[in-house]
């Protein structure tokens, strides 16, 4: 059995958001991360969609954490939307300690806007890092020592010109968090109904719903025959749950 999914899925806590994915495609969000380091952590918030390449068999602790509704989209379509694997560091690593040396010395005291092309280019490496293993904060709970590894992300970010590319997590308040993301909220990370390959909703007793959600879409971004093939694709996380 293959440890990767063909599938680049994901999760969402709500049966709206899933909803609104369906009409509307991504929105990009700008969200907290905290690298460790022996030296000290970078704290900072960047614009991304978050996917896992999880098979469904495996899926089960990733669903309890991240939700139970979710859209699973073709790999050969997050290829051609620039999506990469997260590049995992462990805190006690030789690569994050010089890492985090280079950064600092690059970086601090300097506006985005000050920084060089190949300075640029050195900071987006950090918008692809996560830690290995290391405290998972979610909705209030904290989950120690959790692999961030297993999560297998593929992580989608703009380009430089589209969104400011990395906000101080120190700025990161409520106020700087809504007007950061009111100025990417007209960006969007576009699929075609064709690169569905699953669409998860919590149970059959949803079915109904989403199916009506399609069929108003009809003519606007579903015709009927994509309709007829993603009522097959739809799968719960009761099944998930019982029968992988």
């Amino acid at each position: 059995m293959s440890l990767s999914s063909n599938s680049l899925i994901h999760f969402t806590s709500s049966k709206e958001a899933l909803i609104g994915i369906l009409k509307n495609d991504f929105n990009i969000k700008y969200c907290l991360e905290n690298i460790e380091s022996e030296n000290g952590n970078l704290h900072y918030a960047i614009p991304m969609v978050s996917f896992c390449d999880i098979p469904l068999s495996e899926i089960k602790e990733h669903i309890s954490k991240y939700g139970s509704y979710g859209i699973g989209l073709k790999r050969e379509w997050g290829k051609s939307k620039k999506l990469n694997p997260v590049l995992y560091v462990d805190k006690n690593s030789t690569l994050i300690d010089s890492y985090y040396k280079a950064f600092e010395i690059l970086f601090f005291g300097k506006k985005i806007n000050e920084l060089t092309d190949t300075e640029l280019n050195l900071a987006e490496i950090v918008r692809y890092m996560k830690n290995y293993q290391a405290d998972l904060i979610r909705n209030g709970q904290v989950f120690s020592d959790y692999k961030f590894a297993d999560e297998k992300e593929w992580r989608f970010v703009p380009s430089f010109k589209e969104a400011q590319m990395i906000v101080r997590g120190d700025k990161f308040k409520s106020e700087v968090k809504q007007i950061a993301n009111k100025k990417i909220e007209n960006l969007k990370l576009r699929f075609e109904p064709n690169d569905i390959k699953y669409i998860i909703i919590n149970d059959e007793l949803e079915i109904p719903d989403f199916i009506e959600v399609l069929r108003k879409s009809k003519g606007t971004r579903f015709t009927l025959e994509d309709i007829e093939r993603l009522y097959s694709r739809i799968i719960t996380t009761e099944q998930i749950l019982t029968d992988f």
